[in-house]
């Protein structure tokens, strides 16, 4: 139940960026989250800059939350538990994966994340723009494959039996429209075409 505001109650930065997770990572505001937390709007900003600086730390929040795959493990396996954690972090907190994909600036906790997985990719192999490559495609599949099976649950939603919503040769089947969609085959696609890119591997 939100609070009322009244006598300002002890903050810190990391109660902030729950209450804001809490009230919708994608749709919180500063008076919203202020009435959360029962204090003065203006004074989240002894705490935060902005609305931007607390989304970036609800976000960072959010990922260290996650139990994230082992880096030590085979490169395809990690890039595929990657993808794993952030489907979770996206069923966990709705709206993060639109969230993630227009963040200002990078997210502190997932970019040491990151190159931790590209150091493990490149030890396996590839050329370090490889590595970040895959990384980072990992984590923006799934944040777009998220957002596309939003959209498409809308587009049913409004049209029953999906009539009346053209469909080219391909998309016209039922993968594409439940649960993760083309999510496994587009990843299986690219970690194909990845693997064919190890130094190991060239001709």
């Amino acid at each position: 139940m939100d609070r009322k505001p009244g006598r300002p109650r002890a903050l810190t930065v990391e109660l902030i960026a729950h209450a804001a997770l809490d009230d919708g990572i994608s749709t919180f505001s500063m008076p919203s989250v202020a009435r959360r937390l029962g204090v003065a709007h203006s004074g989240l900003y002894r705490y935060v800059t902005d609305r931007d600086d607390l989304l970036i730390q609800a976000i960072d929040m959010a990922a260290a939350s996650a139990k994230w795959p082992n880096p030590d493990q085979p490169w395809e396996q990690v890039l595929r538990e990657i993808g794993e954690t952030v489907w979770r972090l996206c069923d966990a907190y709705p709206g993060i994966d639109r969230a993630l994909q227009l963040v200002p600036r990078p997210v502190p906790g997932v970019s040491v994340l990151m190159e931790r997985y590209v150091t493990s990719l490149a030890e396996q192999g590839f050329m370090v723009e490889d590595a970040a490559v895959g990384v980072e495609f990992a984590i923006t599949l799934t944040l777009d494959s998220s957002a596309q099976m939003s959209r498409l649950a809308a587009m049913q939603a409004a049209h029953p039996g999906r009539e009346g919503i053209p469909a080219l040769k391909g998309f016209d089947i039922d993968e594409v429209w439940v649960g993760r969609g083309f999510y496994a085959r587009k990843l299986d696609i690219f970690l194909t075409g990845l693997a064919t890119r190890r130094l190991g591997h060239e001709a």
